[in-house]
């Protein structure tokens, strides 16, 4: 099976292969996919990150062949916590921004070679042990805030609301499924919103009481979640009371401790 890498800051990862379709999820600089089927310019690839399935087009991409894979592997590899930074390029190209939860490889401040390409990095970042408060959470949560939502989004240039929830727990070291209602199945079940506290996640319900938000606890009365954009926004037992329409926007219906 054929391995690949994303080495731009963000490629679509949509549910079928063209460009009108439904961005399902993205691929970020660094995340690595096994391509499944190909197609003419679009291959259906799954995620190494998380096991998520979906058509990306070709040229967003790079196919990692016996020579580069040797390569990748003997980095160490590492993922960067600046909301902004730049990526810069040895031979001279011009740089590109890449954004928090996005994997780098080799050592800080040297940077990789691949594909005969070498990319710098300079910026903060953080190695994958896992985070050791729910309080740790909860602040890389706010890495993301005012960052605009958007469906399918995994980065700072636009996010959804469970790809906040997961790209957060990337960086704090903890594995983490793409959709809410998958997520919503991890970790220990808290009953009542006054035994929550910060780190712990919560899943809101539609009119179809089916999972469809979720949102990462700064205290057991604020959220801070991805609705318009990343938003801090007050919580008790009913749910998300949005601060702006002064509504409850949200109907709670599980809290999962995750750490």
């Amino acid at each position: 099976m054929e391995t690949g890498i994303c080495l731009i800051s963000a490629a679509a990862v949509r549910l079928e292969a063209h460009h009108k379709s439904e961005m399902v999820s993205q691929l970020l600089f660094g995340e690595r996919f096994h391509v499944i089927e190909s197609g003419n310019e679009w291959l259906y690839i799954e995620s190494l990150e998380d096991v998520y399935r979906g058509w990306i087009w070709r040229p967003q991409v790079e196919i990692l062949d016996k020579k580069n894979k040797m390569l990748l592997q003997a980095y160490n590899s590492y993922v960067i916590t600046e909301s902004f930074s730049r990526m810069s390029m040895a031979s001279g190209e011009r740089s590109f921004m890449v954004g928090a939860g996005s994997t780098m490889y080799g050592a800080p401040g040297q940077g990789f070679t691949l594909f005969g390409k070498t990319f710098m990095f300079e910026g903060e970042y953080k190695y994958f042990p896992k985070v050791s408060s729910g309080e740790d959470l909860a602040k890389l949560a706010t890495i993301f805030l005012h960052t605009p939502y958007l469906w399918g989004g995994r980065s700072v240039f636009g996010i959804d609301c469970s790809g906040l929830v997961q790209i957060v727990c990337k960086i704090a070291g903890i594995a983490m499924p793409r959709d809410a209602s998958v997520q919503a199945t991890k970790g220990k079940t808290i009953h009542l919103i006054h035994e929550a506290k910060a780190g712990d996640l919560c899943f809101f319900a539609s009119e179809e009481k089916e999972i469809s938000h979720t949102g990462v606890l700064l205290d057991n009365e604020q959220i801070i979640h991805a609705y318009g954009r990343v938003r801090i926004d007050n919580i008790d037992h009913h749910g998300i009371f949005n601060t702006d329409t002064r509504k409850y926007s949200h109907t709670l219906r599980l809290i999962r401790r995750i750490i």
